[in-house]
């Protein structure tokens, strides 16, 4: 990490991904005047992410929660949304959710899993039973893999379509394949502090290739424009629409979703070094389980799963323990907060619509769970020094 990377703190949460060599390379391509508005490096950020991902298709987008809200909006508009019932995770980020309701579907929030924080099997069976929905969207936590394995048995057992957010676990495996290509679609995030980042940006990913030509319309005002050419031509013969009109033709209710040739040309030099720095979050979160594995709780890879951690998410064994922890933390200049949402059925965006939404294990990350730094720039030393400090502030 070069001696200009943006810190807020000795013992930041998370640093900037993006280098002062990763600036120096951006500032050459600026002096070239290019496109900046989304064009071709846009398409080549695409290409080389699908490469990367090792799916057939990548749509770029302005942010992570925007690639869950084309997820959604594609699963509708490509006619796979059924009766609209989608299960939704407890334990995530507000956008896995929101869209959910904001664009009409009846989510059915699910509990959390005592071992990855991902989506409950037990639990998510009995709502499968009860309620037979259409779609299940899986949140990987923290980089941590949830358990893909099972959730397909049940696919295949009960039938509905399956999205994952992976939007912090770049890199991750489920034995051996990566997080994201287990679903129809799938989502990545690249905001500041992730594995990446574009300064803001996301993108969606999918093998459908109906499914890759709605997100590209969604994802701008709903037009043929970005189409390939036979399809565009299909579409408007099916209207009767002249040719004259096609670069402008509305097909569905859009929005604007795009990133603009700066975030992808950021985008395709991060992605050079994505893999090393994927494998050093790994080897950090396996110094924190090292140094505080028996004193605190946290999420484990199933076996033969690799965790690729945005950040190392750990459990007090009660909210006053965690008080002391994160107040230790804080003294000692280290960068902590809890649990993020923890329960996001005790959030009034939920509880205003549907009541609290009460589950012993998303109940217990929302009152016990904190974070502790894990970057690319935090180094093992660092990571030693934040045990201590956590140790102490158990024994104190």
């Amino acid at each position: 990490m070069d001696k200009k990377t943006f810190r807020s703190r000795p013992l930041d949460l998370a640093v900037d991904t993006i280098s002062e060599k990763d600036l120096e390379e951006f500032i050459s391509w600026l002096r070239q005047y290019p496109r900046l508005t989304m064009a071709e490096e846009t398409r080549r950020f695409e290409e080389e992410w699908a490469r990367w991902q090792g799916c057939r298709y990548a749509v770029a987008c302005n942010s992570g929660s925007s690639a869950n809200l084309l997820m959604y909006a594609a699963l509708d508009t490509a006619g796979k949304a059924g009766g609209r019932k989608v299960v939704v995770p407890a334990t995530g980020w507000v956008t896995t959710v929101a869209p959910a309701l904001q664009l009409g579907f009846k989510p059915i929030m699910c509990e959390s899993d005592s071992q990855t924080f991902g989506l409950d099997v037990g639990a998510l069976e009995t709502i499968l039973k009860r309620e037979r929905p259409d779609a299940v969207i899986v949140v990987h936590v923290l980089g941590v893999p949830a358990n893909l394995s099972a959730i397909l048995q049940l696919q295949q057992k009960y039938g509905f379509q399956l999205m994952e957010d992976c939007c912090a676990s770049h890199g991750a495996l489920h034995q051996g394949k990566k997080v994201g290509r287990f679903g129809l679609m799938s989502s990545f995030s690249f905001y500041y502090g992730h594995h990446m980042s574009t300064v803001e940006g996301g993108v969606v990913c999918t093998d459908d290739e109906e499914v890759y030509h709605h997100l590209l319309m969604l994802r701008s005002h709903g037009w043929l424009k970005d189409l390939p050419a036979e399809k565009a031509k299909r579409i408007m013969d099916q209207h009767g629409m002249d040719s004259f009109h096609a670069p402008f033709l509305f097909v569905l209710p859009g929005y604007n979703l795009r990133p603009t040739d700066i975030n992808s040309f950021i985008g395709r030099v991060q992605l050079k070094r994505l893999d090393e720095t994927v494998e050093r979050r790994a080897r950090n979160h396996k110094l924190y389980v090292d140094g505080l594995g028996t004193v605190v709780g946290y999420a484990h890879a199933l076996p033969g799963d690799h965790i690729s951690s945005i950040s190392f998410c750990a459990l007090a064994a009660s909210t006053e323990e965690r008080r002391k922890i994160v107040t230790a933390l804080e003294r000692n200049d280290i960068d902590s907060r809890i649990f993020t949402a923890g329960n996001l059925g005790r959030h009034p965006f939920w509880t205003e619509r549907y009541g609290a939404f009460k589950a012993p294990m998303a109940d217990r990350l929302y009152e016990c769970g904190f974070f502790l730094p894990n970057n690319q720039a935090i180094n093992p030393q660092e990571i030693e020094f934040i045990c201590k400090v956590v140790k102490e502030a158990l024994r104190s």
